[in-house]
């Protein structure tokens, strides 16, 4: 539908910018170059906002296939149109940036009324000048209205001129307008994409994730510290207990090895004894 109204705000202006100029062809060529003029300027502000829109409608098409990882982000953004990567770059990342807009569209809508403006008063001068020459050279009515007739047709180039320059503004801006606000509902869209599915693949999301992860970190370090502490009191009191037996196993083998030496000796003393009992 908008770009409907756009097609038909342009032939609306163009219609009128050319019915004037039809009117001065053979006529008047001051007329008819400024009517010219008027429409160049017209032309190269649709031109602009063709290239407006089709930027417009390239970016909406390119939102519907946002990636979905942050390798993906790269070769998407450089398949955007030119003219809108830096603002979407800077979006993702988390900083505001305005989509770019017309830049000589509105400088030639106000130039357009300027021109219009610019062949009334040329009109009136002729105007003006030829009636004041005619009333100067003769004193008969006749002759008078005669001389008339050529500066009454420069009303012509005044009101002519100011019709095609205040058409062909009126609907250069209504075509702009509505070039903007086709530009606003996207602009709406990628902020919408950029909360729901690219959010995760901003540098700012990734900073907080960051910065998460190091606040847990630095949450656990107590935690680790203390369980530390607690494994270096269990080990201490493990190696307690492994040198208190390590001494008692030591005591035991050491009293069993005593016994054992001393049964032995007790019974060689007796076989010695024996021994020598029987050779006496």
């Amino acid at each position: 539908m908008s770009r409907l109204f756009f097609l038909l705000a342009f032939a609306a202006g163009l219609a009128v910018v050319a019915w004037i100029g039809q009117g001065f062809l053979g006529s008047d060529l001051l007329a008819l170059t400024v009517t010219g003029i008027i429409a160049l300027v017209y032309g190269f502000g649709f031109a602009e906002l063709t290239g407006f829109r089709r930027t417009t409608g390239q970016l909406a098409q390119r939102l519907n296939s946002a990636p979905e990882k942050r390798e993906q982000l790269e070769g998407w953004l450089a398949g955007l149109p030119e003219p809108v990567q830096f603002a979407v770059q800077k979006r993702i990342d988390g900083h505001f940036a305005a989509l770019p807009s017309p830049q000589l569209t509105p400088y030639l809508v106000g130039l357009l009324v300027m021109l219009g403006l610019l062949g009334t008063f040329a009109g009136m001068i002729v105007t003006l000048s030829g009636a004041a020459s005619a009333l100067d050279s003769s004193t008969d009515l006749s002759a008078i209205r005669s001389a008339l007739a050529a500066p009454i047709a420069g009303l012509s180039l005044a009101f002519g001129t100011s019709i095609a320059g205040v058409a062909g503004s009126a609907m250069l801006g209504l075509a702009s307008t509505l070039s903007r606000r086709e530009r606003l509902q996207v602009s709406r869209q990628l902020d919408n994409t950029l909360r729901q599915r690219l959010h995760h693949l901003s540098a700012d999301y990734q900073r907080q994730q960051a910065l998460q992860a190091l606040e847990t970190q630095a949450n656990a370090l107590p935690q680790m510290a203390s369980a530390m502490e607690t494994m270096t009191a269990r080990m201490e009191q493990l190696g307690q207990q492994l040198e208190h037996s390590l001494s008692r196993n030591q005591q035991e083998f050491h009293s069993t090895v005593g016994s054992h030496y001393q049964s032995l000796a007790d019974s060689v003393a007796q076989s010695l004894e024996k021994a020598q009992d029987t050779s006496t």
